[in-house]
C-alpha cells in the first residue's frame, strides 16, 4: 500500500528515493502530531438552528461534541481514527528507517 505523500520537492530532503520518502513521511508525521496536540480533528457535527431543522458540518471545534451524544462519539471516532493513521505512518517510516 503506498503512503499518499505531496511529491513536491522540499528544502533539505535528500536525493536516495527511499531517504526523501523517509523524510517526507516524517515531515507528514511532525504535522499530525502537532495536529493532533492542538485537539482540532475535523469531524462531523450535527446542528440544529433556533427552527429546529438539523444542519451537518464538518468542523475542528471540539466544543461542538459538548452539544450532543451523537457528536461526541462522531469526534471520538475521529480522534481514534487520526491516532491509527499517525500510527501507520510511523510503521511505514519504521519500515523505511529501522529505529536506531
Amino acid at each position: 500500500m503506498s503512503i499518499p505523500v505531496p511529491s513536491t520537492p522540499a528544502a533539505g530532503i535528500p536525493g536516495d528515493p527511499e531517504e526523501s520518502r523517509a523524510a517526507r513521511l516524517e515531515i507528514l508525521i511532525a504535522r499530525l502530531v502537532a495536529q493532533q496536540a492542538s485537539g482540532r480533528i475535523g469531524y462531523w457535527a450535527a446542528l440544529t438552528d433556533e427552527r429546529g431543522v438539523s444542519h451537518f458540518a464538518f468542523t475542528t471545534d471540539p466544543a461542538c461534541a459538548d452539544l450532543s451524544p451523537e457528536n461526541a462519539a462522531t469526534r471520538t471516532r475521529a480522534v481514534a481514527g487520526f491516532n491509527r493513521a499517525i500510527e501507520r505512518y510511523r510503521a511505514n517510516l519504521t519500515g523505511i528507517r529501522p529505529a536506531q
